[in-house]
């Protein structure tokens, strides 16, 4: 069986869905091929997005997709903790499945083809990353793409990305991660943040989704990590136990994430990369749902022209850079939070603890915070609005 199309979109996920859906719009052939039997599982997000980019969407966000209100955020890391509330530190919880659905329907209709439980094999190429027939199976049938663009939308696992072979090394994050009901959230109208020893070079969370249920979650970027401990460390924190000791696991949200370029383009020949495949994504948090929908909705339009002969390849990212200046600005985050350091550990989550709620801006000599030393660290961020967690 071959099918020939304008536009095949390897990955249903929030950027996947959206480039579809904009290719589609313009009358471009569009098919979006997913391996999972249904679109948006497993869930491998703490299913947050912040309210500040909803100005940036090109579709209104329903109602019925906003969950839970999220006022805003808490920080805590060595018995130190701030609040921030409002602006860009407010947003929703989302259920994740609904939200994918929700997009995946969007898209079918415009006019996109949906395959679920549709595996990428290979790629066939003519030239050099030019593709001129993509592989893929579905219920032990082999059906074979031939489409003028792909898009490697299938997030930081990309099979795209390994068929190409340009997939670079240390550059996920790994998440251990619960959906948790019968909590007694302390804060359940913010999302809660947690710097220690319990997680080197990454950050826990308790995630709200409810008055009693949140994703509570942790994660590193060392690969050979063992995540399980980290949790048992993590939730052993007297502030947090407190919150989650009588919680029962509802599900598994685990999953890693992209906290640097999986490789070093984000265009090979006639494949265009989006989403978590192409580290777009907002640091520090690796905010990415909202993202994936506006550059999946940017580069769809984008290949629409090009297919026009209006645009050249090579000007995909520096419109993505232009248009979403944030995903490249907010890199720096991601290099101070997730890089080597040889700062004194206790140190160094105080520091994070600054640089996450702003308290110290990323461009600041953050060297100059080191020289000085930790209590001297301390008496800023709680003159600056920190304050001793009384809880602990």
């Amino acid at each position: 069986m071959s099918i020939k199309c304008d536009v095949l979109v390897i990955g249903g996920g929030p950027a996947g869905c959206s480039v579809a859906r904009a290719a589609a719009k313009k009358g471009l052939k569009t098919i979006l091929i997913e391996e999972d039997e249904e679109i948006g599982s497993p869930i491998q997000c703490a299913e947050g997005i912040g309210s500040y980019l909803f100005s940036l969407m090109p579709f209104k966000i329903p109602k019925k997709q906003l969950k839970w209100k999220i006022d805003g955020m808490y920080f805590w890391a060595n018995d130190i903790a701030i609040k921030k509330e409002g602006g860009i530190w407010s947003g929703y919880s989302i259920d994740r499945k609904d939200w994918d659905k929700w997009l995946a329907s969007m898209a079918i209709k415009q006019g996109v083809k949906l395959f679920t439980g549709t595996r990428l094999l290979s790629l066939k190429f003519g030239n050099k990353f030019e593709v001129t027939s993509a592989i893929t199976t579905k219920s032990g049938k082999k059906i074979v793409f031939e489409p003028k663009y792909v898009i490697g939308a299938d997030g930081v696992d990309s099979t795209v990305l390994n068929l190409l072979d340009v997939r670079k090394t240390d550059s996920t994050g790994h998440v251990k991660s619960y959906e948790m009901k019968n909590l007694k959230l302390e804060y359940p109208r913010c999302d809660q943040l947690f710097f220690g020893e319990f997680a080197p070079r990454a950050y826990a969370y308790i995630f709200p989704l409810s008055e009693t249920t949140a994703n509570v979650g942790v994660g590193t970027v060392d690969d050979d990590a063992n995540l399980d401990d980290f949790f048992d460390r993590f939730v052993n924190i007297p502030s947090v136990k407190k919150q989650i000791s009588k919680g029962k696991v509802v599900s598994e949200k685990s999953g890693d994430a992209p906290i640097r370029e999986l490789s070093n383009k984000i265009v090979y020949g006639n494949i265009f990369l989006v989403g978590d495949a192409a580290n777009q994504n907002i640091k520090p948090f690796i905010e990415g749902n909202i993202p994936g929908v506006i550059c999946g909705d940017i580069l769809g339009n984008f290949i629409y022209d090009l297919a026009r002969g209006k645009d050249t390849p090579e000007r995909y990212e520096e419109i993505i850079n232009n248009k979403f200046s944030l995903i490249k600005d907010s890199q720096i985050y991601a290099d101070i939070v997730y890089g080597e350091t040889n700062i004194e550990r206790r140190l160094f989550n105080l520091l994070l603890l600054g640089l996450m709620s702003d308290i110290i801006p990323p461009e600041e000599d953050i060297d100059r915070y080191v020289e000085e030393g930790y209590d001297f660290l301390r008496d800023h961020i709680i003159k600056n609005g920190g304050f001793v967690e009384k809880r602990i």
